[in-house]
């Protein structure tokens, strides 16, 4: 069958499989890079800051590319420039550490608004939560591989110690190359959808009206204060958390790196769980599940002392239980959320939005986390989670109580016309 002829199912299976095996190597060149070189923990901090403020800046630019053009190619030049600059940082200079991370982190700032205004676009409301919660796997998972490669190459083969070569950027480097070839080839020549909005209007938003309808919508407005917060928490615990292990815990470098690995592996049950939720009981109340589960993360971090105090079975269920509900409520808010929440021809700029006020909390949280815990210490921190949670929950609670309950023109419109054949 030629692609011509391929029906919306089967572009639909080709951009998701596609799309998770982008994300994964986006994520592989994300995750723990600053480790391979064994950098100082200042170090590693500035390099994650300078990483975070680029990622923060390319979530706009993405997510308006994404909606003016094609979202396909701004996932694919992402992907480029993050190939590009990992790549050369296997022979850079220490001088240029630093200004290869901000163009990396400029590149992996352009992967989610722009492949999660494709899903906003080929997926209809009644089946997009859960795709969106089994296509998470593809980051997560490709976090923790990029922790466990990093972990093979310095320990085993001890090529991180080569002075002035590391070639595991090299290797993390080909991997997302790799995935951004099988995306072209598996999205090639795809057809724009027929979104309900798109059939219904046949427009997309001038730049000025389109940022002017995001920063309009207060349901957007909401879900960017709050995840501010908890994407701050989440990238503390993601790129610092074999570190408190080790210093705060007593753990080896070995057991620390497989306990913090619960965070993202048993972390998966999260977001899968939280797509089927809100699709079969709580139909699209996305705002009242983030704050039950974000008042439960509160609880969780409150906890962690005393769970942590009895022993290695105590700290993994404590790290398991803070990753199911991080990841299940970061992909609930920043994905799901934003998606019903406005018409699809916005879909890049509200995602990018979000995404980009929440990346400034994550370019905050490696100064956060040494300045803080210079000063009073690792346990302290999950002191500042606990305020964070709350105060993320409050913020979906007041969220919850401003919603209507009741769908705009656009949206009712949209569950009836999602998913019409091309």
């Amino acid at each position: 069958m030629s692609r011509g002829n391929l029906s919306t199912a089967a572009w639909s299976s080709r951009l998701y499989s596609g799309a998770w095996l982008l994300y994964a190597g986006y994520y592989i060149c994300r995750k723990d890079l600053g480790s391979v070189a064994g950098s100082a923990a200042s170090h590693l901090a500035a390099e994650l800051a300078c990483f975070g403020v680029a990622y923060a800046i390319a979530q706009f630019v993405g997510g308006e590319l994404a909606d003016r053009f094609s979202a396909r190619h701004v996932a694919l030049a992402g992907a480029a420039l993050s190939v590009l600059c990992t790549a050369s940082l296997a022979i850079a200079s220490p001088q240029m550490i630093l200004l290869l991370q901000f163009g990396n982190g400029f590149g992996q700032g352009f992967g989610w608004p722009a492949l999660l205004q494709l899903f906003g676009r080929w997926f209809g409301r009644g089946e997009r939560d859960h795709v969106l919660g089994w296509w998470s796997t593809s980051y997560i998972l490709g976090g923790f591989l990029a922790s466990s490669l990093t972990m093979w190459l310095t320990v085993h083969t001890g090529l991180a110690a080569r002075s002035g070569f590391e070639p595991a950027y090299l290797v993390v480097s080909a991997i997302l190359l790799f995935a951004a070839l099988f995306f072209y080839f598996e999205t090639r020549e795809m057809p724009k959808p027929r979104t309900a909005e798109g059939a219904r209007q046949g427009f997309s938003a001038s730049s000025g009206q389109g940022w002017r309808r995001v920063l309009g919508d207060r349901n957007i407005r909401y879900i960017a204060a709050m995840y501010f917060f908890l994407k701050m928490t989440r990238y503390t615990l993601l790129f610092w958390l074999p570190r408190y292990l080790v210093s705060s815990g007593g753990y080896t470098n070995w057991s620390a790196a497989h306990i913090a690995s619960c965070f993202e592996i048993l972390g998966i049950a999260g977001p899968i769980a939280v797509g089927y939720i809100v699709e079969r009981w709580l139909m699209g109340r996305h705002m009242q599940l983030g704050a039950v589960m974000l008042y439960a993360l509160a609880f969780v971090c409150l906890l962690h002392p005393l769970l942590a105090g009895s022993g290695t079975f105590g700290m993994v269920v404590s790290v398991s239980l803070m990753g199911m509900l991080i990841h299940g409520s970061d992909l609930l808010m920043s994905g799901m959320a934003v998606l019903d929440a406005v018409p699809s021809h916005i879909h890049g700029r509200s995602i990018g939005f979000v995404n980009g006020i929440g990346s400034i909390g994550q370019a905050i949280s490696p100064l956060l986390a040494t300045l803080f815990v210079a000063r009073y210490g690792w346990n302290r921190l999950f002191d500042l989670f606990v305020f964070f949670a709350i105060l993320s929950g409050i913020i979906c609670t007041l969220g919850a109580r401003s919603q209507t309950g009741k769908a705009s023109p656009i949206n009712r419109s949209a569950l009836k016309l999602s998913n019409i054949p091309l």
